[in-house]
């Protein structure tokens, strides 16, 4: 686990209100430079020099960087406004069981999709998984398009109590360093009304 993963106390990560995650969590933009002087940017729960948890769109074989820099961290509030032409869902989870549950039924999921002729443009999405600096495992999904009304938009989805996960949050971006809008929902008690 990198030396920065967790800050926050781990037994705290299960309690947290949606606010909490919002205000707390930290996101890493970690630019790996390619051998032909190409670098490519990604979002994720904590640096990680050689990303053993990239998944969707990762080949080792054809994309090993040379080398990795730390190049900003955000907050979910902080990182609409970094966006352009994409959007971000982060995915929290109370355990690495649920998290690798649903990363692996994700990555299964598109490799279905190629293997019966369908088409699916790789190159539009990644996602970066890990232990966050506040305790809990994460799933960062970044798609290459605007998600909302042509504004990058990035939505906290929250599996800890609710396997399917639930939409607790959702930045759209604005103007400048102005988040549009910021939505908050608090989960429903019961399952059934998701």
């Amino acid at each position: 686990m990198p030396q920065d993963a967790t800050t926050a106390a781990p037994e705290a990560g299960p309690s947290m209100t949606p606010e909490d995650i919002v205000r707390d969590l930290r996101l890493y933009r970690v630019r790996y430079d390619m051998p032909d002087t190409s670098a490519f940017v990604r979002y994720s729960p904590n640096f990680q020099r050689d990303p053993d948890e990239l998944t969707v769109h990762m080949d080792a074989a054809l994309e090993r960087h040379v080398n990795a820099t730390e190049t900003g961290t955000f907050t979910l509030s902080e990182l609409v406004n970094e966006l352009v032409y994409a959007y971000i869902n982060v995915h929290v989870f109370p355990d690495r069981e649920a998290l690798d549950f649903f990363v692996s039924g994700f990555d299964g999921g598109l490799i279905q999709v190629g293997f019966i002729g369908g088409h699916f443009d790789w190159g539009r999405m990644w996602m970066m998984r890990g232990r966050s600096n506040i305790g809990l495992p994460v799933a960062v999904f970044l798609g290459q398009r605007s998600a909302v009304n042509g504004q990058a938009a990035v939505t906290l989805v929250d599996h800890r109590h609710h396997r399917r996960g639930v939409r607790v949050y959702r930045a759209v971006g604005g103007a400048g360093t102005h988040v549009g809008e910021e939505f908050f929902k608090e989960p429903p008690t019961d399952e059934t009304k998701l």
